[in-house]
């Protein structure tokens, strides 16, 4: 072990099927081979649960490095985690003193381009800076539905990029350095033609909608003439 002490916190509320957390375990993982000492937390168990959230916000306040872990939900933050960094800034006021911890950021979408997940990692960024992180950098990428309810380790050659580009980030990361661009831009590389995604994406839609009885509703346009 290398003394320092890394924590995901995962704010997905789809549990083991989240995306969110297999990327995040991946880079854990990865990280422990570097000798650094790993926790992982969810965060949904913790709302509404007093004791679950001191023991969170008690393990933000002794690791070395945060790593969040989350899904774009309209172009932003889930709300949950928007309330989590805010108790998380309000807790840190007055302690610049005190010994530096590192933050780094995974972002995942279900849009076919990662540039979607741009005002997310400036919001992690601005979080950072006002909170007395050391940024370390946001790691986003598209087409997380093609990762959707696997193992990441799985999904074989669809997230051969974003696989690359986690395990380069571990060797940066343990070593509490910036992730260079180069590895955010191999993060954010497409899983697969952005045709085909699309194709897979709107036949998945059509099952859902025949699945619940509404497929002749999907070309409703109810507020057209509002």
């Amino acid at each position: 072990m290398n003394g320092r002490k890394v924590l995901l916190l995962t704010a997905s509320p789809r549990g083991a099927a989240s995306v969110s957390r297999a990327l995040g375990e991946f880079l854990l993982a990865r990280l422990e081979e570097r000798g650094m000492a790993i926790k992982s937390l969810p965060l949904h168990p913790a709302l509404g649960d007093e004791k679950r959230l001191a023991e969170l916000l008690a393990a933000v306040d002794m690791c070395s490095l945060l790593v969040v872990s989350f899904p774009l939900y309209v172009d932003h933050l889930p709300s949950p985690l928007i309330e989590l960094l805010r108790q998380v800034a309000d807790r840190r006021q007055g302690r610049a003193g005190e010994a530096r911890q590192s933050l780094a950021a995974i972002v995942q979408c279900g849009f076919p381009e990662t540039a979607h997940c741009r005002p997310a990692a400036e919001v992690m960024r601005l979080f950072a800076a006002q909170s007395g992180f050391r940024f370390l950098g946001c790691l986003a990428c598209g087409m997380g539905g093609a990762a959707g309810g696997r193992e990441l380790k799985g999904t074989g050659g669809v997230a051969r990029h974003q696989l690359r580009a986690l395990g380069e980030a571990a060797a940066f990361l343990a070593e509490d350095r910036e992730l260079p661009a180069e590895v955010i831009a191999r993060m954010g590389r497409p899983m697969m033609p952005r045709w085909f995604y699309n194709f897979m994406a709107d036949l998945g839609w059509k099952r859902q909608a025949k699945k619940h009885g509404t497929r002749r509703a999907l070309r409703d346009r109810p507020y057209a003439g509002a």
